[in-house]
């Protein structure tokens, strides 16, 4: 019976350990960039999807890499009709932590 208990209780620590999630928040960094109308470098779509493509795309060929787009309206959105202006939409980016500057270059601010 005692050898069952240990058998167990090792293979319950094993599990636990083995399971367990290292932190690599550190090695990620996220960023936001207001939207324009019409002037952003990597170019426009309605499309969210289309437009993660091009913003990943564009991105790939400055050797940044791009690991996830997400897309918020809570930016605040300028009335005019100027391609510079702000549509309140916000794209969301997650990059790795050395790539953060570079991406800062584009207009990203760093987010939380």
């Amino acid at each position: 019976m005692k050898k069952i208990f240990i058998l167990i209780f090792f293979t319950v620590v094993f599990l636990d350990v083995s399971c367990s999630k290292d932190d690599n928040s550190a090695e990620f960094a996220y960023a936001f960039y207001n939207q324009t109308s019409c002037a952003d470098i990597w170019g426009y779509s309605n499309d969210k999807y289309e437009l993660a493509e091009k913003v990943k795309d564009f991105f790939e060929t400055e050797n940044i890499e791009i690991l996830d787009v997400e897309f918020d309206n809570k930016g605040t959105p300028q009335l005019c009709n100027a391609c510079i202006c702000l549509t309140g939409k916000r794209i969301f980016i997650k990059v790795k932590i050395d790539d953060l500057n570079a991406i800062k270059e584009y207009g990203f601010q760093e987010s939380n």
